[in-house]
């Protein structure tokens, strides 16, 4: 899939309202689902990526979000990271678009897990492109999530922004990989597993270091 240039300043298009509000923020948006557009924004968005898309993912369903992440992975020039939800990755459609993902192809990352430190569920719904533009919010990528359910969906234009979560992502991200390398499981076996139906324990989350106490003076 060709880039496709993402403009900022056209952005009202995607507004049941055809407009923002005055006094909104440079460098944030916000849309609401089902009022506003938001899965024509998010077709636009990853589609104009050129260097990376980094998501952490709750619910991943939407057919056409992934046609487009199956051409950046596709492309070697375009850097996928993907952190998905190990109860949400258990689902008959999410399987059957987990099956065709490429994470073994150079500049691509993928991970199936659960959150960092007590093992929970990872509820971020946040993607970065080309380490720019933030998307956070409650919507997962799913057409009811996108066009049914009430949703929030933010836009950062704000580099800090995208640095600080990337971090976040990306601590989240070796997390994972580290579970499913302790748990001896790689894509291929990890779907087979939950097509049989069992998931086999993960690994418990590494202790947390302990500071020595000081020396009594």
């Amino acid at each position: 899939m060709a880039d496709t240039p993402f403009a900022w300043d056209d952005l009202a298009q995607y507004k049941a309202e055809g407009r923002f509000l005055d006094g909104y923020p440079d460098d944030q948006r916000t849309f609401f689902s089902p009022r506003d557009n938001v899965h024509g924004l998010l077709v636009a968005l990853l589609g104009s990526a050129q260097h990376s898309i980094v998501v952490n993912m709750f619910g991943y369903d939407d057919d056409e979000l992934n046609k487009i992440i199956q051409a950046k992975l596709a492309d070697e020039k375009v850097y996928v990271q993907m952190s998905l939800d190990r109860s949400q990755a258990s689902g008959v459609h999410e399987k059957q678009i987990l099956a065709t993902w490429g994470n073994d192809a150079f500049g691509n990352s993928i991970a199936i897990g659960t959150s960092s430190v007590h093992n929970a569920i990872s509820h971020l719904k946040i993607v970065i492109i080309d380490g720019v533009y933030t998307v956070k919010g409650s919507t997962n990528w799913s057409l009811s999530g996108e066009q049914q359910q009430d949703n929030e969906l933010t836009l950062s234009r704000n580099a800090v922004v995208a640095a600080e979560t990337r971090a976040i992502l990306d601590l989240n991200h070796d997390f994972m990989l580290k579970q499913m390398v302790g748990s001896k499981l790689d894509m291929s076996n990890l779907l087979a597993t939950k097509t049989q139906g069992a998931m086999p324990p993960l690994p418990p989350a590494p202790a947390t270091a302990t500071a020595p106490a000081p020396a009594a003076s």
